[in-house]
């Protein structure tokens, strides 16, 4: 049986080969800290799991359905705002609100890409925590 990531306790992941007390207690800080996961791509980012349990993980959890997230007005918020989101440094929250005064609203996600230094690769998985 498959269950949603988002709804794993931890002897739930310590079911997984590979998975002991640590790494489930990674998971779930991880799952706490981005408000829920949107994707099974972000265990990736998870400190210490290897591509093999992360392989074991996608066999018996998936996301069913996107998290309650609050989600981030990207042409809203303040740098301080976007700073506290996990995915964006200081540095970047500054780049995104210098942008976007420059250049107006940011229509959809691929618009976050013409940022020097946004994390392209993480674009489709960053848009789903994120309004326009």
């Amino acid at each position: 049986m498959v269950l949603d990531i988002n709804q794993a306790t931890q002897q739930d992941l310590i079911k997984v080969f590979g998975i002991g007390a640590g790494l489930s207690e990674r998971i779930l800080k991880q799952k706490a800290l981005y408000g829920g996961f949107v994707s099974m791509e972000q265990m990736k980012e998870v400190w210490g799991l290897s591509p093999e349990v992360i392989e074991n993980l996608n066999k018996y959890f998936k996301v069913s359905a996107l998290p309650k997230i609050k989600k981030i007005d990207i042409n809203n918020a303040t740098i301080k705002e976007l700073s506290q989101f996990p995915y964006f440094r200081y540095a970047l929250a500054k780049a995104i609100v210098t942008y976007r005064s420059m250049n107006g609203d940011f229509k959809m996600p691929a618009d976050l890409t013409k940022i020097n230094g946004f994390p392209v690769e993480k674009v489709n998985i960053i848009g789903l925590y994120l309004t326009f």
